[in-house]
Parts: C-alpha cells; sequence; structure tokens
C-alpha cells in the first residue's frame, strides 16, 4: 500500500482487435470514477478523492426494528479504519460510479442548460480545483503510477487527473465535478453513537453534516438530506441490511437477541446521490435472563418412582448455571423444588401408586431466573385389576355389533376378544383401548358370536365370562316373475309371483300385492300364497300391481310393476249436443263430446242424428270431431238432435236429445213503389209490406237517384209504408226503390220506379262578373238552371232603377267616376221570376293622372339628363317618357317606371331631341304632355397622345405629340406649358397648331416638366380640352471646372438617392401595413368561424 497524493489516471489498453469496454474499478470509499477512451484507443480511470464536511445538530429519533424490516440485505461498504489497514478497497455503489461513454473523449463543457447562479458557482469551483491541483503540482515532481492511500490531510482534496505520458490531460464534465464534490461531503458522515442499550433494543442517535464540513460555495439545507442506517449481525454472516430509511438523526432498534454483537454504520443521499458508509460501530447487547424453558417430559415410570428429561432454553448471553424441578408432590396445594442443578433429567423417588403429579421446570443464569414452563401432569402405575364384567351388547345390526363394559376407577387399557366358531380359529383379539365400548363390523348376518373382556394396563387381569349374542337378519328380496295366470276378463285378471331368491337369512312370512290408484297404492292381498285374485275392474282400464314379502328382517322391495287391461264395452252415452254461435236460417253449427266411459276401448267416431219438423230422421254426421255444421235447413223451424259414440265393442246409446230453432231468414224483396209528384220539390212513394221470413219487419229504406246518375242516397228510413220525399229539382227525372230490414237482415232491393218533376222558376244566378271603366260596367253571368222552362230574359237591379237584358251579359253606362254600385240580377221564365242573386259591389275606377311637366337637369355633346314633377297626390302612379326618332317621326318608349328622373346616353353633339311624358295609375294611362325639345353641346377635344420630348441639349430641347382627329372639320390648336419639377407653377410657352416645337433659353441642368392641350376651334367659340399626362426631362449640365466636376459628382448623386429612396421606403411601408391589415382580418375570420363551429 502506497499514499494516494493526487488524482490518478490508471490506463487500460485492449489487447484483441475489439474496442475497450469499461470494467470495475476497486477505489476507496467515497471516490470517483471516470472512465474516458482517449485518442489512441487506452481505457483511462480517472479517479478522484472526496473531501470533508460538517456536521448538523441532532433531530429527535426515529424507532425501527432490526429484525422486522421487509427490505432484503444489502452489501456495506465502510471506509478504512484509521488504526489498522485492510488490503483492498471496498468497491464503489452503482450511483458513486460514473462512466463516460466508451468510444469518444468527454465533450467540453457547456452552460446552455444551467442559470447564473450555477454557472457563477461552477467557476468558483473550478478556480478553486485548479488552485488545489497548482499546489498538488508544485509539491510532487511526477504522478503516481498506481492508486495510492492518503494521508489524513490530503483525504479531502479532489483533482482532475492527467494522461500516463503528460501529452493529454482528462477533464471531468460540469456536472460530475459538482456531483464529485456533493459525494464528497456526504461521505463525510460521522459513525451514528449508541445512546441507549438495552438487552432486546438500542438508541442510535447521529450528528448532520457540520458547517465546517459542508461546502460554502453548494447550497443545501438540512431537510435536503436523507439518512440510512446498515445493521449487521455478526453471529450470523455480518451482512448489513437497511433497518431505517428518513431525514430523522435518530432511530431505536428492536427485536435484538440479548448478548449478541452488532455493527451499525451511516449512509447520507441527497436525492439521487449518495455517499459512502460511514465507519461501522460496533455494540453488543447486555445479557438477561433465560427464556422459559420447555415442560419436562416423563420417559419412564413405575409405582414409586419416575424419570423426566428436558431441554435446555436460550441462555440470552449468559450460561446457564442450574436448572429448578418443582412438583405439587400428588397433593394440588402448591409446588416445591424437588430439584436443582445443571442436569437435563432427573429420577424421582419415593411415590405413590396410582398417583397423580404436577410439575414445572425453571432455568437460572448471572442475570437471574427465567419464568416457569408449562405444567404438566404424570401419574405413577398402579396394581393390575379385578376381572372385569361381561361385554353387554348396546345395539346389534345386520353385520356389526356394538359392545360396551363396565370401567372401575382403576381401569385402564381394556381387550376384546371374539370367538367366530365358523372359522374355527377360537378367539381372537378385535381392540385393545381405553375405551368402554366397540363396534365390531364386518359380521355375517343372523349369526352367533361369543365374546370376553380384560384389562391389561397394570398387568393383565382374569378374562370375563363368555356371552353371545347374534346379529340381525337382513330384508328378503323383492319377489320376482310377476305374471298374469289364465284370461284377463272384463271386470277381474289373477296374478302370480315366484318367491325372492335372496330371503335375507331367514323365512319367508307373508306376500302383500298393491295396486296403483289415484291417491297412491292400494293392498288388494296379504297372505303367505304366490298367486292372488284381483277383481271389481272396470272394463278396458289398464291396471299397475307390484307385490313385496316380509321377513324376519323386515319388508322387502317392491317388485317391478305388471301392467293389466282388462277387455274393453261398449261406450256409455254422449252428452246432449250443444249449438255453437248463432243458428243461421239455412245452417247451425253444434259441438259435442266424447262419452265419460269409453267402455274400456277408444271411441272411434261419433254419429250425429237431426230430426225434421215432419219427424224425418236422418244421419248428418259421422266422424272423429267433436263438431258439425247441419246444412239444408229452412229459416225459423225447430230440429231435434242426438249424438253416440262407436267403439271397436259397439255402438253405445244415444243422447238426450236438443231441441234448436233454425235462424230468421232476411224478408223478401217489396215490390215497385208507387211515386206521386205533389210539387215540382214534394213527391209522395208508397209500397206494399213484403214477406218477412220468420223475423218482423223492423225497418224500412227508401233510396233515390238522379237519372242517369245511379248514385243512390236514403231518403227515408220507418215503419211506415209509405213516405214524402223534398225538396227535389224541379223538371228532373228520378229513380226510387225501396228495401226491407228484419233482425236477420235487409232484404233484395225492390225494383226501381222512375218519374219526373214538373218545372219550375229558374235557380238564382250566379258567378257575377264585372270589367269598370271610369264611366261604365261591363257586367256578365253564369246562365242558372231554367228548371224545364226556357230562360225568357234577366232583370238587373242597380238601386235606383231595373235594367231588362236578354242575354247574359250588360254594359252599364253614364256612371260616375270612383262610385261603388249595388247590383243583383233574377233570371225570369214561363212559370215565374226566380230569386234575384247575390249583390255585387262593382266600383267605377278613377280618372287617370294629368302628365307631368319635363325638364332638361343636364347636357352634354353625348348625353342629356331630364326630370319632371312628382305627382304625390295619387298613389301607385308610373311614367313613360318618349323621344321622337328623327328618321320616322315617331315617339318611341325610352324610359317606363316610379322614377321622377333618367339620363339619356349615346347621343350626338350638337344634335336636337325631342321629348314628351305621360303618368299612369290605377285608373290607367293619362294624356301625354306637349312635346319639349333638348339639344346636346360641343364635344371636346381628345388628350393628346404620345408626347415625345427630344434633343436636349444645356438650353433648347425639342418637343413633338401625336395630332388630335375629331369627327368634325374644325381647326385645333394646340397649348403648351412648362414648368420646373421643384415648384410646379406651369406657364404657357406655345399656342399653334403645329404638333412639333424647339424650345430655347432653358436653365442648364436643370429639370422640367411639361405638357400639352389641344384646343378645339369652332365658328362661334374656342373648346379647351384636357392637359395629356406631364412628361418630364433634364437639360444637360453646364460645363463646370474640375473640381466643380468632383464636386458635383459627389454630391449631385446622393440627393437623387436619398429622394428615391424615400420613396421606396413610402412605398414597402404602405404595402406592409397593407398586408398586416390582411392578415389581421383574415385571423379574426379564422377565430370566429373556429368559435362558431
Amino acid at each position: 500500500m502506497c499514499n494516494e497524493l493526487r488524482p490518478v489516471t490508471v490506463p487500460m489498453v485492449s489487447t484483441n482487435s475489439s474496442p475497450p469496454i469499461p470494467m470495475p474499478v476497486q477505489v476507496p470509499p467515497g471516490h470517483l470514477v471516470q472512465q474516458i477512451v482517449d485518442e489512441s484507443g487506452a481505457l483511462r480511470h480517472v479517479i478522484l478523492s472526496p473531501s470533508p464536511h460538517p456536521m448538523v445538530p441532532l433531530p429527535p429519533h426515529y424507532v425501527s426494528a432490526a429484525s422486522g424490516s421487509n427490505q432484503p440485505p444489502q452489501p456495506f461498504f465502510a471506509t478504512q479504519m484509521p488504526t489498522y489497514p485492510q488490503p483492498h478497497f471496498a468497491p464503489l455503489q452503482a450511483s458513486v460510479l460514473s462512466n463516460a461513454p466508451g468510444h469518444s473523449s468527454p465533450p467540453a463543457p457547456t452552460h446552455f442548460h444551467k442559470d447564473e447562479r450555477t454557472i457563477r458557482q461552477y467557476n468558483k469551483l473550478k478556480k478553486k480545483l485548479e488552485q488545489k491541483q497548482q499546489r498538488v503540482d508544485q509539491s510532487l515532481p511526477s504522478p503516481p503510477f498506481s492508486p495510492k492511500k492518503g494521508s489524513g490531510k490530503d483525504k479531502g482534496r479532489n483533482s482532475v487527473g492527467t494522461s500516463e505520458d503528460g501529452e493529454e490531460n482528462s477533464s471531468v464534465q460540469d456536472d460530475d465535478v459538482e456531483s464529485s464534490v456533493i459525494i464528497d461531503m456526504l461521505s463525510s458522515v460521522s459513525s451514528p453513537q449508541v445512546i441507549e442499550l438495552l438487552p432486546r433494543s438500542a438508541l442510535l442517535s447521529w450528528s448532520a453534516l457540520s458547517e465546517n464540513e459542508k461546502n460554502s460555495e453548494l447550497d443545501i439545507s438540512e431537510s435536503e438530506l436523507g439518512y440510512e442506517v446498515l445493521l449487521a449481525d455478526i453471529a450470523k454472516g455480518g451482512k448489513y441490511r437497511s433497518i431505517y430509511n428518513g431525514c430523522s438523526l435518530s432511530c431505536r432498534i428492536e427485536d435484538l437477541r440479548p448478548g449478541s454483537e452488532y455493527s451499525v454504520c451511516l449512509k447520507v443521499h441527497l436525492d439521487d446521490l449518495q455517499g459512502s458508509a460511514s465507519e461501522p460501530k460496533v455494540f453488543t447487547t447486555p445479557p438477561c435472563a433465560p427464556d422459559p424453558p420447555s415442560p419436562p417430559k416423563c420417559i419412564s415410570r413405575t409405582r414409586n418412582s419416575m424419570q423426566l428429561r428436558w431441554s435446555a432454553p436460550p441462555d440470552n448471553g449468559s450460561h446457564i448455571t442450574q436448572y429448578i424441578l418443582e412438583s405439587d408432590e400428588g397433593k394440588g396445594n402448591g409446588f416445591v423444588d424437588i430439584y436443582k442443578g445443571k442436569s437435563k433429567q432427573h429420577n424421582i423417588l419415593r411415590l405413590q401408586p396410582a398417583t397423580c403429579y404436577k410439575f414445572r421446570l425453571s432455568a437460572t443464569n448471572e442475570c437471574g431466573r427465567s419464568l416457569p414452563s408449562d405444567i404438566v401432569m404424570y401419574s405413577t402405575c398402579g396394581i393390575p385389576p379385578t376381572q372385569p364384567s361381561p361385554p353387554i351388547l348396546k345395539e346389534a345390526c345386520i353385520n356389526s355389533l356394538k359392545l360396551a363394559w363396565i370401567k372401575n376407577p382403576s381401569d385402564d387399557e381394556f381387550t376384546l376378544q371374539m370367538d367366530d366358531q365358523r372359522s374355527g380359529h377360537g378367539f381372537l383379539s378385535v381392540y385393545n383401548g381405553r375405551e368402554t365400548c366397540y363396534n365390531v363390523d364386518k359380521l355375517i348376518r343372523y349369526s352367533e358370536y361369543k365374546f370376553r373382556a380384560t384389562q391389561n394396563e397394570e398387568g393383565l387381569s382374569r378374562w370375563s365370562d363368555e356371552v353371545i349374542y347374534t346379529t340381525l337378519p337382513s330384508r328378503p328380496g323383492p319377489p320376482c316373475r310377476l305374471s298374469v295366470k289364465g284370461k284377463i276378463h272384463a271386470h277381474c285378471f289373477k296374478v302370480k309371483w315366484d318367491p325372492p331368491v335372496d330371503k335375507g337369512g331367514s323365512e319367508i312370512t307373508g306376500y302383500f300385492v298393491e295396486m296403483a290408484t289415484k291417491n297412491g297404492y292400494e293392498k288388494i292381498f296379504e297372505g303367505i300364497e304366490t298367486e292372488c285374485m284381483v277383481d271389481r275392474l272396470k272394463p278396458g282400464h289398464t291396471y299397475q300391481v307390484r307385490v313385496y314379502c316380509s321377513g324376519p328382517g323386515g319388508k322387502s322391495d317392491p317388485s317391478d310393476f305388471l301392467s293389466v287391461t282388462t277387455e274393453c264395452v261398449c261406450p256409455g252415452p254422449c252428452g246432449p249436443p250443444r249449438l255453437y254461435g248463432k243458428s243461421r236460417p239455412h245452417s247451425l253449427t253444434l259441438k259435442f263430446n266424447y262419452p265419460d266411459y269409453n267402455g274400456g276401448s277408444p271411441v272411434t267416431e261419433l254419429e250425429v242424428e237431426m230430426t225434421a219438423p215432419d219427424a224425418n230422421k236422418r244421419l248428418v254426421y259421422r266422424g272423429v270431431e267433436t263438431e258439425c255444421v247441419v246444412n239444408d235447413l229452412s229459416p225459423g223451424q225447430p230440429y231435434l238432435f242426438h249424438v253416440r259414440a262407436i267403439n271397436k265393442a259397439g255402438v253405445g246409446p244415444w243422447s238426450e236429445g236438443v231441441e234448436i230453432l233454425s235462424g230468421a231468414a232476411a224478408p223478401d224483396a217489396p215490390a215497385q213503389p208507387q211515386v206521386y209528384c205533389k210539387s215540382p220539390h214534394l213527391a209522395s212513394v208508397s209500397w206494399m209490406p213484403p214477406s218477412h221470413n220468420g223475423a218482423p219487419i223492423i225497418d224500412y229504406n227508401v233510396e233515390m237517384s238522379i237519372f242517369q246518375k245511379n248514385e243512390f242516397i236514403s231518403v227515408y228510413h220507418g215503419l211506415n209504408t209509405s213516405c214524402e220525399v223534398k225538396p227535389l229539382l224541379p223538371n228532373t227525372s228520378y229513380l226510387f226503390r225501396v228495401q226491407a230490414v228484419n233482425n236477420a237482415g235487409p232484404s233484395e232491393y225492390s225494383p226501381v220506379c222512375q218519374t219526373v218533376t214538373p218545372p219550375s222558376a229558374p235557380a238564382v244566378v250566379g258567378a257575377l262578373r264585372y270589367h269598370a271603366t271610369s264611366n261604365s260596367l261591363a257586367l256578365s253571368w253564369v246562365a242558372p238552371s231554367d228548371h224545364g222552362s226556357e230562360i225568357t230574359h234577366y232583370n238587373i237591379d242597380t238601386g235606383d232603377k231595373i235594367v231588362r237584358s236578354t242575354l247574359n251579359e250588360h254594359t252599364l253606362y253614364s256612371l260616375r267616376p270612383d262610385t261603388t254600385y249595388r247590383i243583383k240580377i233574377q233570371a225570369v221564365n214561363s212559370v215565374g221570376a226566380g230569386p234575384f242573386s247575390q249583390v255585387l259591389r262593382a266600383n267605377t275606377s278613377p280618372l287617370p293622372p294629368p302628365p307631368p311637366s319635363l325638364e332638361c337637369v343636364n347636357a352634354g355633346h353625348n348625353f342629356i339628363k331630364l326630370k319632371w314633377t312628382d305627382l304625390k297626390s295619387m298613389e301607385n302612379v308610373t311614367y313613360k317618357l318618349e323621344m321622337e326618332n328623327p328618321r320616322s317621326s315617331e315617339f318611341i318608349v325610352i324610359y317606363q317606371g316610379a322614377s321622377r328622373s333618367h339620363k339619356l346616353t349615346r347621343l350626338q353633339e350638337l344634335t336636337k331631341y325631342s321629348f314628351r311624358i305621360s303618368a299612369a295609375n290605377n285608373a290607367g294611362q293619362g294624356d301625354s304632355s306637349e312635346i319639349v325639345c333638348f339639344t346636346t353641346t360641343m364635344a371636346p377635344p381628345p388628350c393628346v397622345k404620345n408626347l415625345k420630348i427630344t434633343d436636349i441639349t444645356q438650353k433648347s430641347c425639342s418637343i413633338d405629340w401625336q395630332p388630335c382627329r375629331l369627327h368634325s372639320n374644325d381647326p385645333v390648336r394646340y397649348q403648351v406649358q412648362i414648368s420646373r419639377v421643384r415648384n410646379q407653377d406651369y406657364k404657357q410657352v406655345y399656342k399653334g397648331s403645329e404638333c412639333r416645337i424647339s424650345l430655347n433659353d432653358l436653365e442648364p441642368g436643370a429639370d422640367y416638366s411639361v405638357r400639352v392641350c389641344p384646343v378645339r376651334i369652332s365658328s362661334d367659340n374656342e373648346l379647351s380640352g384636357a392637359y395629356c399626362a406631364p412628361s418630364t426631362f433634364s437639360t444637360l449640365p453646364a460645363t463646370p471646372q474640375i473640381s466643380t466636376v468632383v464636386k458635383t459628382a459627389a454630391t449631385q448623386p446622393p440627393e437623387n438617392r436619398q429622394f428615391a429612396d424615400q420613396q421606396w421606403a413610402i412605398i414597402i411601408l404602405s404595402i406592409f401595413s397593407l398586408f398586416a391589415v390582411l392578415v389581421a382580418v383574415l385571423m379574426q375570420r379564422m377565430i370566429d368561424w373556429g368559435a362558431h363551429n
């Protein structure tokens, strides 16, 4: 072993082609190992040493059971004791080891996932580690080649190891550095202290990390730390197991063994990080009194002595010095010591025979006396018993005998023997025990057996007197071969049987014959004979009989059933038939039943006989059904019916007769009725009553129909044979028929009678219509029915007069406009005048509206806009505007509607147009207004096109454009204006008819804007057109000095460029603003649509 002075790097080089893999390395407890594969393929182990940390104050302790924990044993990794060296380091736990990836070097430290506080803490720790590394490098010339155990003052150092040849340095990641510092701090915890020690429990406490042991750079509170207590029983192999895990600074261990040696250590953990275990604390529980021993056992006994033996109880850490055996001396008052010593058995002498003694045992050691064991009771042996009484029979069965005997106070064990004379072996033991009764089974029924008894616990007594007991016989078996003897008659038959094969060990004492009935089984024979007569039976019935026997062992089971059917006879009488449903005039339905007694044979057929009113009999039905229909009957006649049954033995008697009346039929059809017309609207109908067919007539139904329609309707119901029908239509052909009704139903209709009503006055005039004007009403109507006489004329009543018309239309003239008239019309024929029609309210139309005044609002060279006055006093007024066609001199409609103005386009310049207007409403179209004329104006010349500027010099330029073309021959002149671009103040520089001009006296290097306007020259005035779009140009600059040129070249372009940049900025800003507004509107629409859905 060598001392460890600085971090160590252990190279691991792979000897084969496979890459190096991480492997376990033994390091001191609390140290950190990082495995790194360098560029040369060597696997290096960087070992970091722990650092000490302060303790914290002691909180309340926690109680934990040592043997009651369900956690599996965990290995204990203790730090090396300072008093004696250990040959090997304990392996680190998995939570302490930190391995780098197997085939890549550790990445550079990154801080993108840490906050500012963590970065500052990391920098301070890194600086501190570098300072320690520099101090170590100054004190040692070279790193060691093997791990060395650090001294007490070097144990807290922590640094990063380097490579073996010094060419490369292995760096630990930021998280590993911080974790190693925390693990070193957690590993510096001190061993727990035993502050209270009892034989079966111990109270442990430990100190928290003090401020000196804590790293000032780590912000760790005491509430974040957890403690784990590990306990090992040295006598059971020394394996550690966790007995407590929590935040308390103390715990109580229960269920310890007295006088045993235990080892306990402590671990501290923070979240997933866990430090190494502390140095073990070894303690031994104090001894105590032994456990209560087991009760002593009796291994032998006699009449005056008894030998007891026992086993040693747990001594609880102190050797047992003696055992104390106590007894009640057979008195039951109290216990006294009868033995004290180290032996585990004792022979007790001078005891009383046949006496019970109580014993208990205790053990003592240096700590005291144990509790006594459970009390046991043993008795000494007695004298041999006397001769017992013979066994008594308590219960005898078929295959067993239950015996009992009397027990004396000194008797303890009995022996029972039996002698089966059939076997010839004599007495054999069948029972040996303490009971006073025994059931001897597996015996033969109805057999004799001999028994005797003796006692043999304290010595064999004399045998008791012999007794003989017999088993009971068993029940006999059922009789067999039950059959009928001789012929079976209609009222009796004879049965016979054979004795049973198994008679139950005894003779049969009697036979019993039973017959099955509705209430069970009825005994019909009892005796010792093997046959009997069964009589008083019904013909054709099936009977079941069975037989059983009896003997000393009881009654046997019954034999199998024997079914016997007696001979059948003719069936008995049936019940009278009955009417099913209602009796019909020509048929009826009968129902009947089979006879109650069929004679012992099923009924094969049923016959129904009918006796007519004339005493004539005939068979109306034969079959197996219980229902039949009898036809060919006369309505309302009585008929007598009988029914009988038939089986294979013959025909049964007729049943009682039943008389049934056939149903009544509907009446015959009445004769043709007689009809007499009393007036055009009233007719009298009469008829003769028909035959009622067995039931009185209860109603007559008179129906009527118009000729050729053949749609009859009922006009009378009653018992009278005549009636009056009204109202009828005049001069109309009617058809009449009569039907009679009784309880059986309606009769056929009588033959139809035809009659024609006389004519009458015309009917009411209907469907009045009219067409109104302002001073007339054109009336029309539909001609009514003339009721058999032609209509001669119509009377039109207007209220103040009656007008006569021969047609079904008429016009009333000379009426007042907008007036309501009440009109009604009646038709007149040769019979008389018909009724007036309903009143027709007819209104004459109002006068049409007058024409409005027409005026021109605006006129151009190709349009005219007209306006007219509004007729506000009238409703629903529309206007019709007309224009005269100059070619045909006819007015054509150019507008029709409710608007009060209209614009007419596509007109010619300097042209005269004529117009007129009229108004219309519900009263009609009004008169047209007077003709008015309007003229379009002269058209301005078109705008100049293709304005070009050429031949630009310092002070002059040429301007040309395309000449304007007019539809007329009017000349065109042009006005040219020019201005500076800065002020936009245009001045006229030319006016003439030329299309190309030259401009002189311009300022060199200046920006100009030019525009041209055409002017149309007419005979009376001039009309200017619109200016064309201005064109800009720049004159050539004057020839300056070199310095001026340089200055101009340096200063002029930035002005133009600055102006252009401003314009571009405005354009881009406008586009971006528009795009932002569109995006906002679109998002709002999408949000509204999503909320709506």
